[in-house]
Order: structure tokens, then C-alpha cells, then sequence
């Protein structure tokens, strides 16, 4: 019964044009790109600056950097997650060999949320190892928090892409694309103002 009722939704959604798509899309945009920023910021202003790795604390580029990697592995969790179910779905409806085809709707879903989560992820990567660099140790609180945000942001992406024939992925893109713009943006101001001086 559950299945019959997503299958009706799906089909709604995917029915409706062009027009009414981009409002369904945007209908969560005015709360998930303002409210990126503001819930990382409060989260910000919440927590204290993290443990130091040795005797003097973050105060070094390679102990920021090895604490941005640790944080790296909680970010790449979701990706690892669809992975494994890729895996077991693969085994179970004996798809084994992706150039054949013959893939479920929901298999080709998790595939795309697989490949695009890995796309957000190096883009992410990048920008908070880039920002590592240049944090104090005070500031470096902010890879845990944006680390946890990102996971968050991946999960609801892929729990959305399986509803509403995919456009309920929009939350979950718009606080992603938020989350990486804003830290590419950090990282280039850094690395200019760096410049600069």
C-alpha cells in the first residue's frame, strides 16, 4: 500500500511542468539558504574551540589540518552508507553489471545520490582543508560543525531524492551547495586577504 501511495506521489510530481517544478523546488529555499548560515553560526557561537592534538594546542597548520581530516571522515559517512547499500542492492537484484542495465528505479536513485555525494564531498574536502590552513586555533571549531552539517545535509539530499519523483532533493541540495559555496568563499577571502598581506 505505502509503495502504491509513493508511485502516485512520483508520478504527480514528475507530471507537473517545467513552472511548477522550480516553485516546488524553491518552496524551501527561503529557509535552508538563510538558514544555513544562521544555524552554523549559532552552532558556532555555542561551542568552545576544540582540544588541541599536541602541547600547543590547534596553534600549528598541521595539527588543524589533522584535526580537518579526522572531521573529514564524519562528512564522508553518507557516502560510505550508500555505498554499502549500492552493494547489497546490486547482490540482491542480481545487477551485477551496471553496463547491462537492468537496475531498479530506487538502484539508479541511490547511484546518483552516490555520485553526486562524492562530488559535494571533494568540494568540501578541499575547502575546509584549505580553510584549515588558515584558521586560528579558536576558529578551527568550525570543521567539527560544518563536518556534522555536511553528513546532515547529504542524508536529507538522498532521503529526498527517493520521494516526490526526486524533487524533494531540493533541501538537501540547497544546503549543500549553501555549505560549500559559503566555505569556498571563506577560503578564497583567506587566501586573499593572505595575499594581500
Amino acid at each position: 500500500m505505502a509503495d502504491n501511495r509513493r508511485g502516485l506521489a512520483d508520478k504527480v510530481c514528475t507530471a507537473i511542468d517545467a513552472s511548477a517544478r522550480r516553485r516546488f523546488i524553491a518552496r524551501s529555499a527561503w529557509l535552508t539558504i538563510p538558514g544555513t548560515p544562521a544555524l552554523i553560526a549559532t552552532a558556532y557561537a555555542l561551542t568552545s574551540a576544540p582540544d588541541g592534538l599536541g602541547r600547543d594546542g590547534l596553534a600549528e597548520a598541521s595539527d588543524r589540518l589533522i584535526l580537518s581530516v579526522r572531521w573529514l571522515f564524519i562528512a564522508f559517512l553518507p557516502y560510505a552508507a550508500v555505498c554499502l547499500l549500492i552493494l547489497h542492492k546490486r547482490f540482491v537484484e542480481g545487477a551485477h553489471n551496471p553496463i547491462q542495465g537492468g537496475e531498479s528505479e530506487r538502484l539508479r536513485i541511490h547511484v546518483r545520490v552516490m555520485q553526486n555525494t562524492l562530488e559535494q564531498f571533494v568540494w568540501f574536502a578541499v575547502c575546509v582543508l584549505a580553510l584549515a590552513t588558515y584558521l586560528s586555533p579558536s576558529q578551527a571549531r568550525i570543521v567539527p560543525i560544518v563536518s556534522i552539517f555536511f553528513a546532515v545535509a547529504r542524508l536529507i539530499y538522498w532521503w529526498g531524492y527517493l520521494r516526490c519523483g526526486t524533487l524533494a532533493r531540493a533541501p538537501g541540495v540547497q544546503l549543500t551547495f549553501t555549505l560549500n559555496i559559503s566555505l569556498m568563499v571563506a577560503a578564497l577571502a583567506f587566501m586573499l586577504r593572505g595575499t594581500a598581506s
